[in-house]
């Protein structure tokens, strides 16, 4: 058991480099509609959009709001436990805390999620768990739900989820790297305008620190869980049925002729377990 309490530096400062690609792929292609689309898209709205074609690519390919922002090492005491801690042990990270690190993506980030006004507390939050540790370091890894309110007119990018990591060198007190970013799947994003949804994919929308010469493969823990194992907790810890354990098709066929019993099928669009459709 670690004390985490009160364990980074006051003095030192840290760097963290933001990227953040365009759409790549969509369902609808808001994100590159043409100014003909756009306009024949405003006439079918019940409301009127006050809104021009350009502003409106602009705010679906943004850029960060800060590519390179200097932290201190304090600043990240809130990824930490308030006070000790065991492998495996999950607790709740503050939402003040972690936005600071979100607004260096965009100023209008948040960690309320709302979906056209209405607000889903049940997804709001974030979560991390201490993964491993060994006399000189310990690596957290955590999980954010947040969206971003891109203008004053409600639109809104609602990521998947923002996994991350952070490692720390216990003896220098210091985060020796860190990671934030949106899974890489094919849709990860939610793009909610115009009492449309669209359901999209981006490439790449990363926090990083700059290269800290630690190679943390070259560590060796003295005690850890492995990382899928701790990104099971935190899903879990966020969605109970995520405890279930999921039969592939081909042993769920096989089970039902065997036991002569039928298969109820479920066909979902998109995914369960985060806030992308």
């Amino acid at each position: 058991m670690v004390d985490f309490s009160d364990v980074l530096s006051r003095t030192a400062s840290l760097q963290v480099q933001a990227h953040w690609e365009s759409i790549a792929d969509a369902t609808y292609n808001l994100h590159q509609l043409t100014q003909e689309q756009f306009d024949r898209f405003k006439a079918r709205l019940p409301e009127p959009v006050n809104m021009e074609w350009e502003q409106v690519l602009e705010l679906f390919n943004p850029k960060p709001a800060l590519p390179l922002r200097n932290y201190s090492q304090t600043d990240f005491q809130v990824f930490l436990p308030p006070s000790t801690a065991n492998v495996g042990d999950i607790w709740e990270l503050d939402p003040k805390g972690i936005l600071p690190f979100l607004c260096q993506f965009h100023s209008g980030a948040t960690t309320e999620i709302t979906v056209f006004s209405h607000r889903t507390p049940k997804s709001d939050g974030a979560k991390a768990c201490l993964r491993a540790i060994s006399p000189n370091y310990a690596e957290i890894v955590f999980r954010i739900h947040a969206q971003f309110v891109l203008d004053t007119s409600g639109i809104r990018l609602l990521p998947s989820q923002f996994a991350g990591r952070l490692v720390l060198n216990l003896k220098e007190g210091a985060v020796v790297d860190f990671s934030l970013f949106l899974p890489a799947r094919n849709s990860n994003v939610d793009v909610n305008a115009f009492r449309a949804a669209d359901i999209a994919f981006i490439p790449r929308m990363e926090l990083s620190t700059l290269s800290s010469g630690l190679s943390t493969h070259e560590i060796t823990w003295e005690t850890a869980i492995t990382e899928k194992e701790a990104r099971k907790k935190l899903a879990t810890a966020f969605y109970k049925f995520a405890e279930i354990e999921w039969t592939p098709i081909e042993d769920t066929v096989k089970l039902a002729k065997e036991t002569n019993r039928p298969i109820h099928a479920l066909v979902l669009f998109g995914t369960l377990d985060d806030e992308s459709c």
